[in-house]
């Protein structure tokens, strides 16, 4: 059984969400990988309950993250598209308050099966004792596409270093990890916590490959069937307003890094507690589920 991280039938009785595991919830569609694969992310990468807002893709949010060009032995490890405008290609994850303050709290998941290949070593900028991971995976579907997340308090199971940077262009290379468990997941997986001991938010992107050296980075909920976005939706998110057209941020540049700009980001409504009567609804359906009744000759 595949553990599927997906919204299930009992969350529509009431507005906070209720999620289940379910087996094979995607069969790959072999579509061309170039184009935009619709149904590539087959899990959400966290509890969406816990995320009070979203950055959008394209944003001014944290820093530019859009085009380095840098390359080494004919490995570009990001976009290659240099008109591209400065802006932020990736979606920071913001939890509620009550969710930060430690590196345990907040699950990440693997967005859809794949392979590690590539784990490195974050270091915070204004702690040198805050160390995680950034980790990049491979789909299995499809292996152009690869996500990266960032500021991982990641498992043990997985490898702690691998194919880190090489030591030509990153002077704190470090050997790869001998033993671990996997280097395999499959969607909906545990990888670890985000770590939220000083931060606001995590993030992720997704890379997506037409050659060795023609490389774009993609929105994440361009990728997410509906299945998946009805998390968001029925928490009033809409699909376009989770992106910043290439268009709109060449008309309207990132001036303002490093402050807040409330249309960089898609604040979510919160998630209303359930009543007493939808819990006593979703017990009764479960215990049905669970004893079926018997017909009578």
């Amino acid at each position: 059984m595949r553990s599927v991280f997906a919204d299930g039938f009992l969350g529509q009785l009431c507005a906070c969400s209720i999620f289940i595991v379910t087996a094979d919830l995607f069969v790959a569609t072999g579509l061309n990988a170039t184009t935009i694969h619709p149904t590539l992310i087959e899990s959400h990468i966290t509890n969406p309950d816990m995320i009070y807002e979203i950055s959008k893709f394209r944003s001014g949010a944290g820093h530019d993250f859009s085009y380095d060009g840098i390359s080494y032995a004919g490995e570009y490890f990001g976009a290659t598209d240099a008109t591209e405008p400065d802006s932020s290609m990736k979606h920071y994850y913001a939890p509620y308050a009550a969710y930060k303050g430690d590196r345990v709290t907040v699950p990440v998941y693997a967005p859809f099966d794949g392979t590690f290949t590539r784990v490195t070593e974050e270091v915070h900028p204004d702690d040198s004792s805050i160390v995680n991971k950034r980790l990049e995976i491979t789909s299995a579907d499809d292996s152009d596409y690869l996500a990266v997340l960032f500021h991982v308090n990641l498992d043990d199971a997985f490898p702690q270093i691998l194919n880190d940077w090489p030591a030509a262009l990153w002077p704190a290379h470090q050997p790869d990890d001998p033993s671990y468990t996997t280097d395999t997941v499959s969607a909906g997986d545990f990888l670890g916590y985000a770590d939220m001991r000083i931060s606001n938010d995590f993030d992720l992107a997704v890379l997506f490959s037409v050659s060795a050296s023609e490389k774009y980075w993609v929105s994440l909920f361009d990728l997410m069937p509906e299945t998946l976005f009805d998390s968001y939706e029925h928490r009033g998110a809409d699909r376009e307003d989770m992106s910043i057209s290439k268009a709109e941020r060449l008309a309207d540049p990132v001036t303002w890094w490093g402050s807040r700009n409330n249309d960089d980001w898609v604040t979510l409504n919160q998630v209303p507690e359930c009543s007493t009567f939808a819990l006593l609804a979703s017990a009764a359906l479960l215990l049905a589920a669970k004893n079926p009744m018997r017909r009578r000759c």
